[in-house]
């Protein structure tokens, strides 16, 4: 973090003549930093779509020549920032991700706490609906868990619903980064509150909006470029047709990114969006392994099957790959059907007595529980 270069982007912001995004456009994704923008000529200045008078006043404030009130706005900002435990990140400095810096109007400007590293890890995006069905939560906690458990971090927006359970998934397994829609030091939604001082402490929290930012309905949309643009991919759970899921989705794909969905029940109105990107052409996704091979890094994900990170690795020995292998497949099919023990032999070929001592297994390590005769997912 150079504090130079970062002052220089928090005054041109805060003067009001150009935005976050387009300042990061301006930058050409990071070719140009902000102190280079004084030499460069005025006619592409005005070309970017800049008044004469704003490119003049861009270029003036960029080589410090501005008024005293917005130094010390700036200054007063990278401070609280500090204060808060964050940092501000451009677009000139090393740790900003490489493919954020690819998409259209990257921010040239993000805010950053917790682990600034896992900007530098393979990532995918998962996202869906707020009001998650109890089954999709589920599903979405036990992938976000295996993917998180073979090498990816997982990105998500905190939000209630299926954000806060690819979070809280990846967590047990791996990394994850939230991408947040207010300012680093508030807390959107309320009851998220301890999530997301637990990101902060032991993943990644981001923003490209400024300290104490409060929650507006635009800024949302905005924030999802951003879960897209970091990942290689983005899965979506459960939406409707008219969502901010799909409106990620619609980004991964400008973006170049893969796009997957998890299909769902056909009467619900949270399947819908899923269904449609599945008629458009999004791949299919039941399980980890449906990513990984959808991914452009599939060939550096599929290591050996017996180098591969198992998802729950408490719950079997190293040498006991077959069991280790049996456990994944029925925490995965458990995960999408809330299935009966009958159904679960069948799909496995199993003995009622072999499955037994794997269900045990998995009880006693807290990851399952049997409801009425069904086997769920322990929540």
């Amino acid at each position: 973090m150079e504090p130079t270069e970062t002052l220089a982007t928090l005054r041109l912001l805060i003067s009001g003549i150009v935005t976050n995004a387009r300042l990061g456009r301006l930058l050409a994704g990071g070719q140009l930093r902000v102190a280079d923008l004084p030499s460069v000529s005025h006619q592409s200045l005005l070309d970017s779509g800049f008044s004469r008078a704003g490119a003049t006043e861009i270029q003036r404030i960029a080589a410090g020549q501005c008024v005293e009130r917005l130094s010390n706005a700036a200054a007063e900002i990278f401070a609280a920032t500090l204060d808060e435990g964050a940092k501000p990140i451009t677009l000139a400095d090393p740790a900003y991700p490489v493919l954020l810096k690819q998409i259209y109007d990257p921010p040239a400007l993000l805010f950053v706490k917790g682990r600034v590293e896992l900007l530098g890890e393979f990532c995918v995006a998962m996202v869906g609906s707020r009001k998650a069905s109890t089954q999709a939560k589920r599903f979405t906690r036990w992938l976000a868990a295996e993917l998180a458990g073979q090498g990816l971090t997982v990105v998500s927006g905190l939000a209630r619903g299926v954000d806060c359970n690819a979070h809280t998934g990846a967590l047990e397994t791996g990394n994850t980064i939230a991408v947040i829609g207010t300012g680093i030091d508030v807390y959107y939604p309320k009851a998220n509150r301890a999530l997301q001082q637990q990101l902060e402490n032991e993943a990644l929290v981001i923003t490209e909006f400024f300290p104490g930012a409060p929650p507006r309905a635009a800024q949302f949309p905005q924030r999802n470029r951003l879960i897209s643009g970091l990942s290689l991919g983005t899965i979506v759970v459960e939406a409707t047709v008219r969502s901010g899921s799909l409106i990620t989705a619609r980004f991964a794909a400008e973006q170049g990114r893969e796009v997957f969905a998890v299909p769902g029940q056909v009467d619900r109105e949270q399947s819908r969006g899923g269904h449609q990107l599945l008629r458009d052409g999004a791949t299919l996704v039941e399980s980890a392994d449906d990513v990984i091979a959808g991914l452009p890094i599939s060939g550096l994900m599929k290591l050996h099957e017996s180098t591969r990170p198992d998802v729950s690795p408490k719950l079997s020995q190293p040498n006991n790959t077959r069991t280790a292998k049996l456990e994944r497949s029925l925490l995965r099919r458990i995960a999408a059907f809330e299935n009966l023990p009958q159904d679960l032999m069948r799909s496995e070929n199993l003995t009622a007595g072999e499955l037994n001592t794997v269900l045990l297994k998995l009880e006693l390590a807290g990851k399952v529980e049997n409801r009425d005769g069904r086997i769920h997912l322990r929540d």
